[in-house]
């Protein structure tokens, strides 16, 4: 019976040890220079909104101009524009992603509604989620694969008169 107890312990032990040095390894390799106050701030801080974007319609004509901050690392993609409490009119923020894949999103919290506008690689709306809800779980999805999602204010893609097909300059 002792014999038992033991083989019990020295697996149980094993598992603990194992598992703490998959942990480790997990931690070693995750990147070293990540300044969290960087990405708590990035999005609150004007002078990130630095890059024009366009929308032009069909006719190449000038629907609407943005001023984005571009969420260019994993840690200030999952970080977006959460906990602002406001954006101003004509900001928004791109998420640019490597490959064209289906995107999905969440508005965990994001304190103010936002339309989603969906881009493939060709630079042209793919799909648009308008007036996500603040704090909702739901997924959002572009339904289609896309390269990049700009995010701006709930209701301006209405307002303004963006739609599918329209070309991100």
């Amino acid at each position: 019976m002792k014999k038992i107890a033991r083989k019990f312990d020295l697996k149980r032990f094993t598992f603990v040890i194992f598992t703490c040095v998959a942990v480790v390894a997990v931690i070693l390799r995750a990147p070293q220079n990540i300044d969290a106050k960087e990405i708590l701030e990035f999005n609150r801080d004007p002078q990130n909104y630095n890059v024009k974007l366009q929308i032009l319609d069909l006719d190449q004509k000038l629907v609407s101009e943005f001023l984005v901050s571009i969420a260019d690392s994993e840690e200030k993609k999952m970080y977006g524009l959460m906990n602002l409490d406001e954006l101003p009119q004509n900001f928004g923020m791109i998420f640019p992603f490597k490959k064209s894949q289906v995107i999905m999103m969440w508005m965990k919290n994001t304190r103010i509604s936002l339309d989603m506008i969906f881009i493939d690689e060709d630079n042209v709306i793919a799909s648009i989620s308008t007036n996500a809800q603040p704090y909702s779980l739901d997924i959002i999805s572009s339904d289609v694969k896309v390269k990049k999602v700009l995010e701006i204010n709930g209701g301006l893609v209405e307002k303004l008169g963006i739609k599918v097909g329209q070309k991100i300059k």
